[in-house]
């Protein structure tokens, strides 16, 4: 991905306001493909096709297509840029470097506000301090951070309502990916596999940022789901300890979710691609080292492991298969 790009570009057969919501809703963001006047998700849809039916633009048109605004993020924190925009009600939002994000008016690109998360001395992002964009539900906006926190904030104001930690930065820890919402559940899952943390995937109640369940992807590693009270509630373990990994480099084992998931309201399933194993080198990790270089399908209802899929066992080449 071209990494050099500093400043958002709107195309004005694009620049037009979408209907005002009162609050993006569950059935909002299950219709997110289907609708032509908002942007909910990360990849146009939960299911992340990234298709529009819409038919203005074509391939006979296109070129004639000029930058109607543009708008820079500014300063010497300019750095990669991976976010999607999202657009609800005439509201463009959008993440930056350093964990930034800003709020522009979609026809006129003004900045209605932003927000800059501050950042503690000695965070390890592995791949550059990029931001791959952020989710919507209800009146907030909630995006994650490279120290490992999950912020939620108001969409008129920007004005912090709930913000979760969600591991330790100085263990590794971090995320860059755009959240999913799948039935008024915030999904998010972690980076920092070259660190030896392990990976896993996270349900939130999205108004809340209360803890629903936890699932790791590294076999052996136990899944949580969390009373209203927040206490653990024994949920199973992924796979039979040493199964597919050896010794004890299971407890390190890397399989990071660095890249977010997609969604399928039809069959209640959450998909998420995994990273490498850790370490690198193979040889000391015989075995398949489930479930890294996989796909998982997880219930969002139960945060149970219902199939998965993995694509390069016991990887030395860090392949990944953080295909969404």
């Amino acid at each position: 991905m071209k990494r050099s790009t500093l400043a958002l570009f709107i195309l004005a057969a694009f620049a037009h306001s979408g209907p005002v919501h009162a609050g993006v809703t569950t059935a909002d963001i299950e219709n997110d493909a289907r609708t032509t006047g908002d942007v909910l998700s990360w990849g146009m849809g939960t299911e992340g096709q990234r298709y529009s039916p819409l038919t203005k633009i074509n391939t006979k048109n296109v070129k004639r297509l000029v930058p109607a605004w543009s708008y820079s993020y500014g300063g010497e924190k300019q750095r990669g840029q991976e976010a999607q925009p999202l657009v609800v009600g005439g509201k463009m939002f959008i993440t930056a470097s350093y964990s930034r994000i800003f709020a522009l008016d979609t026809k006129t690109g003004r900045k209605l506000w932003s927000y800059e998360h501050r950042l503690p001395e000695g965070i390890m992002p592995c791949c550059d301090v990029i931001n791959r964009g952020a989710a919507v539900y209800d009146n907030l906006v909630i995006y994650a951070t490279l120290d490992a926190q999950l912020v939620a904030l108001d969409q008129n104001t920007g004005k912090v309502v709930w913000k979760e930690k969600i591991d330790d930065y100085q263990a590794g820890y971090s995320s860059s990916a755009a959240p999913i919402i799948a039935k008024g559940l915030v999904l998010t899952g972690v980076s920092g596999g070259e660190f030896g943390i392990i990976g896993r995937v996270e349900a939130r109640d999205a108004k809340t940022g209360k803890m629903v369940w936890v699932r790791p992807t590294i076999e052996g590693h136990m899944g949580y789901k969390f009373d209203e009270s927040g206490n653990k509630v024994d949920n199973g373990i992924s796979g039979t300890t040493n199964a597919s990994w050896q010794g004890d480099l299971w407890k390190t084992g890397g399989a990071a979710t660095w890249l977010g998931g997609t969604f399928d309201a039809k069959t209640g399933l959450a998909y998420f691609g995994t990273g490498n194993p850790a370490p690198w080198n193979s040889h000391l990790r015989p075995g398949d080292n489930l479930y890294s270089c996989s796909t998982v399908a997880i219930d969002v209802a139960t945060g149970q492991i219902k199939w998965h899929f993995q694509g390069t066992p016991n990887d030395g080449w860090d392949y990944d298969g953080t295909n969404e």
